[in-house]
């Protein structure tokens, strides 16, 4: 997802007189007019500036509307091209570069993805989402999951049409002051009905080219009045994962090595209701309700041979929490 003031400056004209001799005939008797007074020199005023011309208005979009554009890399100009996005969904239109980026899309999200990588294990893209609840809930929330691993730094950014936001940076592992493999950065987007959240990720051996272009993408970031959308299944499904791992940091290596089952998948959906249901390595079956609208979960358990019959636990949480962790 960078205004100029103009001002207007009415010119004064200055009239310059000059007074013309009539030479008299003999036959007229005209007294002489009295001859100017000598006065000092008298500085004319420079003529003031004309006013800038008012710039053209800018062009209005259309969804899909292919354009040229200059950027700046590394001190020389770049031409570049982008298609227009608008996604009244999510509440936000945006322009992307679609010669260096490949573009997914989907109910929840937009996804750039860099023409140069796998696009199944990428490691240069910018994701966007729309999150409901404010922007500082969910500046709280991502640099408490990134503080985890990661010294992060937070500062406040101006886009160009967005207005302030908030920048999230993770790349020095925490404690060490090495850098990661990977610089992580979130921009947190205030909005009437929420924040859009943009989650940028690159190596680090690129990431300042990377880091440009992105750069240039949200500064093209508008903000539509949108309805930000209802959880779909395969964000209930990614977020669940994400809460799971989140929680218990020895869990990844039981997925990796896959010595033990361990699962999380779709149990049931409908439109006001998502089930995902995650298999523990122990056996355990682990059930989230989660209300499609507001992320609400409740949650239940199971466990086959010990417990009855699945059973209703305290565990509460917002699945859109974890979207992006």
């Amino acid at each position: 997802m960078k205004k100029t003031l103009f001002v207007c400056i009415f010119a004064a004209a200055l009239m310059l007189s000059l007074a013309g001799c009539k030479k008299a005939s003999p036959a007229e008797s005209v007294t002489p007019a009295p001859a100017p007074a000598v006065t000092a020199d008298v500085t004319v005023p420079a003529e003031p500036a004309l006013p800038s011309p008012t710039p053209a208005a800018e062009p209005v979009r259309q969804d899909g509307e292919r354009f040229e554009s200059v950027i700046m890399l590394e001190g020389m100009e770049e031409t570049v091209h982008y298609e227009h996005i608008r996604r009244e969904d999510l509440g936000f239109e945006i322009d992307y570069d679609y010669e260096a980026f490949a573009r997914q899309s989907t109910p929840d999200r937009e996804l750039f993805v860099s023409v140069w990588d796998d696009p199944n294990n990428p490691e240069n893209y910018m994701e966007m989402i729309h999150r409901p609840e404010d922007a500082e809930t969910v500046a709280a929330f991502v640099s408490e999951a990134f503080s985890r691993e990661y010294d992060i730094t937070t500062v406040p950014r101006e886009l160009n049409y967005a207005g302030t936001c908030t920048r999230i940076e993770a790349s020095v592992i925490k404690g060490t002051n090495n850098m990661a493999d990977q610089i992580q950065a979130v921009y947190i987007i205030p909005a009437s009905d929420g924040c859009i959240v943009a989650t940028t990720h690159s190596f680090i051996a690129e990431s300042e080219g990377f880091g440009h272009r992105f750069d240039y993408m949200l500064n093209t970031l508008k903000l539509i009045n949108g309805s930000g959308g209802a959880l779909s299944d395969e964000q209930a499904l990614s977020a669940i994962r994400n809460y799971c791992l989140l929680n218990n940091p020895d869990l990844e290596n039981y997925v990796n090595t896959g010595e033990h089952p361990t699962y999380w998948e779709l149990a049931s959906s409908d439109a006001s209701q998502i089930v995902v249901v995650f298999r523990s390595y122990t056996g355990a079956l682990t059930r989230y309700y989660i209300d499609r609208a507001t992320g609400d979960a409740y949650v239940t358990e199971f466990v086959p041979g010990i417990t009855p019959e699945e059973m209703p636990t305290e565990e509460r949480l917002n699945v859109w929490d974890y979207l992006s962790a």
